[in-house]
C-alpha cells in the first residue's frame, strides 16, 4: 500500500512540535514536513500566530530538521498593502529567503501571490515553491499560470476538493504535485473568505503592536451565522473524511492539515486521525474555520463513521451543485446533525475559542 505524506503545521508552541515529532509515522503513513510562518518583521501570512523572534525561529527550524522532516516556510499573505510591491520590500524578502534557504536549509516556501512566486523562482531556482490554498486555484487556467510562474506544488482551492475530475485534469495538465488541504471547514464558495484572509494577512504582521482595534468576531462571524440559519452548510463545506483519503489515489497522496492557529490538542487529534485514516467520533472535532466555531458554540455533532452508510463520498463527489433540485444534504442534516452535544474534544479545544474571541475585540 502506498504511503500517504502529510504536511502538518507548527502553531508556535514547542510542546506541539514535540508531539508532532513523536507522531511522525503512523502505520504506513508519514509526516514529511512541518509548515510554519517566520518572524512577523519579515512577512505576514494567512493566519495570526503568536509573535516569534528570528533566533527562536531558527532553533525551531533546526529542531524540525533533526527529526528528518522538511521545513516549509509560509509567506502566503493575500494583501500587505502598496508597500508589498516596493523595490525595498521585495529586496528584503529575497534576502530573507536566501538566508532561510541558503544558510538554514529551508526546503520549501508557500506563497499565494503569483508575482512573488515569479520573482522568487528567478532568484532561488532550486527551492520548492508551493502555491498556497489562498491562491484560489480552482480551474486549469489558474493552475497553468501559477505553474508557469514557478510553482512546483499546488494546493487547490478547497472548493474543488470534491471535484475529482477537475483535480485530475489540473494535475495532468500542469504536471505539478497536488497537495490537498483536507480539513478546512469554510463555507462552500464563501463570500467572506477573500476579505477575511486579506484582513488576517495585515494583522498577522501587526501582532506586536499595542492598541490594535480589530474585531474579527463582529465582521467574520458571518459564516457561523450562515450555518446557524442553514445547517446543511456543514455538509457542503469541502472537508474530506480521514477514511476517504485513499479515494484520491489517482490525484494525490500528499495532504495538508489546517490547524496552525489551534491548540496542541486539536493539532495532535487531527494528525492522528488523518495519518491513521480513521476517526471514531464527531467529524466536526477535526475541522477548522466557521464549521468549527459553529460546532463549538452550538455543540453540533456529526457522526463521522455513520456517514459511510449514506454513501457520502460517492454522493458529494458526483454532486452537480444543483441544490434547488436536490435535498441530499438537507435530509442528511436532519438525520445526522445533533446539537447541544459537547464532546470531550470540544471541551479540550475550548481555550482556543476563548483566545480567538479575546483577540477579536
Amino acid at each position: 500500500m502506498e504511503s500517504l505524506a502529510f504536511s502538518v503545521p507548527y502553531n508556535n508552541d514547542p510542546d506541539t512540535l514535540e508531539a508532532i515529532c513523536a507522531l511522525k509515522q503512523l502505520g504506513n503513513n508519514r509526516i514529511t514536513e512541518v509548515y510554519l510562518s517566520g518572524p512577523q518583521e519579515y512577512s505576514g501570512s494567512g493566519r495570526i500566530v503568536p509573535e516569534i523572534a528570528l533566533d527562536t525561529f531558527l532553533k525551531i527550524v533546526d529542531r524540525i530538521h533533526r527529526e528528518g522532516l522538511r521545513v516549509n516556510l509560509v509567506l502566503n499573505s493575500t494583501c500587505e498593502g502598496s508597500e508589498w510591491y516596493s523595490r525595498k520590500t521585495v529586496a528584503s524578502t529575497i534576502e530573507y529567503l536566501k538566508l532561510m534557504c541558503g544558510e538554514h536549509g529551508v526546503e520549501a516556501i508557500t506563497l499565494a501571490n503569483p508575482l512573488y512566486i515569479k520573482i522568487i523562482r528567478e532568484k532561488l531556482p532550486d527551492v520548492e515553491i508551493c502555491a498556497s490554498v489562498l491562491s484560489n486555484i480552482d480551474c486549469v487556467q489558474r493552475a497553468v499560470i501559477y505553474r508557469k510562474a514557478g510553482a512546483d506544488t499546488i494546493t487547490p482551492d478547497v472548493n474543488i476538493n470534491r471535484n475529482l475530475g477537475l483535480l485530475e485534469e489540473i494535475k495532468e495538465t500542469t504536471k505539478a504535485k497536488l497537495r490537498i488541504l483536507v480539513n478546512e471547514g469554510c463555507l462552500f464558495k464563501c463570500p467572506f473568505r477573500q476579505f477575511h484572509f486579506n484582513a488576517q494577512s495585515h494583522v498577522s504582521k501587526q501582532v506586536s503592536q499595542t492598541g490594535l482595534d480589530v474585531s474579527f468576531a463582529d465582521f467574520f462571524g458571518a459564516g457561523t451565522q450562515v450555518i446557524r440559519e442553514d445547517p446543511t452548510q456543514l455538509l457542503k463545506s469541502c472537508w474530506i473524511r480521514p477514511e476517504d483519503l485513499r479515494r484520491y489515489g489517482e490525484v494525490a497522496t500528499n495532504f495538508k492539515l489546517a490547524c496552525r492557529s489551534q491548540l496542541k490538542s486539536f493539532v495532535v487529534r487531527v494528525a492522528t486521525a488523518y495519518l491513521g485514516e480513521s476517526w471514531d467520533g464527531d467529524l466536526l472535532d477535526l475541522v477548522s474555520g466557521c464549521c468549527k466555531r459553529f460546532s463549538m458554540s452550538q455543540g453540533a455533532y456529526l457522526n463521522n463513521k455513520a456517514l459511510e452508510a449514506f454513501k457520502f463520498f460517492d454522493t458529494v463527489t458526483a454532486c452537480g451543485y444543483e441544490c434547488g433540485r436536490c435535498n441530499y444534504c438537507e435530509q442528511l442534516a436532519q438525520q445526522m446533525l445533533g446539537l447541544g452535544l459537547y464532546t470531550a474534544e470540544k471541551r479540550e479545544d475550548l481555550p482556543s475559542l476563548i483566545q480567538l474571541l479575546q483577540q477579536s475585540h
